[in-house]
């Protein structure tokens, strides 16, 4: 995060957006076999763990942390049938509140 974007972040002028791609989340491929079954619990661990860190360190702090996470290729193909899941981007917010 760039100097300018934390000052605004601390006058509570914008919020700090992070996105971090898993190459290789171990978890994967029991993610997508679950809910392709339709299941809507299934283990996001790397999700789960970055956002966790962040909400114990800012603490106390006023700030509130959002998380999202998405599945992506790496390889564009203009054919859907050919999507292949390859990395897992997470994608947070951190607002201030």
């Amino acid at each position: 995060v760039d100097s300018e974007k934390l000052a605004d972040w601390t006058d509570d002028l914008t919020d700090i957006v992070l996105s971090i791609p898993l190459d290789g989340d171990i978890t994967l491929n029991s993610q997508l076999l679950l809910q392709e079954q339709g299941f809507r619990l299934y283990p996001d661990f790397g999700r789960f763990c970055i956002t966790s860190a962040l909400q114990k360190s800012l603490a106390g702090t006023g700030q509130s942390i959002s998380s999202d996470e998405y599945y992506m290729d790496n390889n564009y193909s203009s054919d859907p049938a050919l999507f292949e899941v390859k990395q897992v981007l997470i994608n947070i917010v951190i607002d201030s509140t």
